[in-house]
């Protein structure tokens, strides 16, 4: 699993670098960057404890508590975004 998500960014930056994009990729990238690198080291810390039989079971909690955590943190970001996808869908 984890090797088919490292492929998948992969094939995003391969297209990102053939449709000649990278400077938009990097702007936004390092405007996101410091909001998201605390999230993707304890989900990547979570991940690795998770392949350990002995420690799923304190560690599945913590998944739920980072995901509800990053839910009710983003709330208002979340809706306006999905308020955008729904109005650009032209149901009205």
């Amino acid at each position: 699993m984890n090797g088919l998500i490292l492929g998948m960014y992969g094939l995003f930056l391969i297209a990102v670098g053939l449709r000649g994009n990278t400077d938009a990729l990097m702007t936004e990238a390092e405007k996101d960057a410091p909001a998201f690198i605390p999230w993707a080291l304890a989900i990547a810390a979570l991940a690795v404890m998770n392949n350990y039989e002995t420690s799923r079971p304190i560690v599945r909690p913590f998944i739920v508590l980072l995901i509800l955590n990053f839910v009710l943190l983003n709330f208002d970001n979340i809706k306006s975004e999905l308020q955008k996808l729904y109005s650009l869908s032209g149901s009205n």
